[in-house]
């Protein structure tokens, strides 16, 4: 799904009794994706969600990024981990303008749609909303499934 095509209304993730939901808040500065990463990473260590740890880590790592690059370092970027059964969706929110920033400027730039790029190959299904809160907040989610 592209950005530009990306439904504005989330799917409800099928919750089976005993999904746990999991929340960081994280201050919009370059450590950011390194604790978001490391959160995720604590969250699927173990259980039936373990096979998808890498990708979730990789994933988380460019929203949060793409978050940060938009978001005024006064801000903060929360982190949504909703586990199930055999699938899980992670949205970063962030408070950030409505649109992605332009390409990058120099060597050691990064253009935030690269992100955009990996998470739309390698999630089984992901998009971005308006988020509940302050004006021009949004969210960018990603979901990931065992394959049972």
């Amino acid at each position: 799904m592209h950005p530009d095509t990306a439904a504005l209304a989330r799917s409800p993730l099928r919750v089976a009794a005993g999904a746990r939901p999991y929340v960081l808040t994280a201050p919009s500065r370059p450590t950011a994706p390194k604790t978001a990463r490391d959160f995720v990473r604590a969250v699927l260590r173990r259980g039936p969600l373990a096979a998808l740890r890498d990708t979730a880590v990789l994933l988380t790592s460019e929203a949060v990024t793409r978050a940060h690059l938009r978001t005024p370092g006064s801000a903060d970027i929360l982190l949504r981990v909703v586990t199930a059964a055999h699938e899980l969706r992670i949205s970063v929110h962030d408070e950030g303008a409505q649109s992605v920033p332009g390409p990058a400027r120099g060597p050691g730039d990064r253009d935030p749609a690269h992100g955009l790029l990996l998470i739309s190959r390698l999630a089984d299904d992901w998009g971005t909303t308006p988020f509940e809160g302050p004006p021009h907040t949004t969210s960018l989610w990603f979901e990931l499934h065992t394959g049972r």
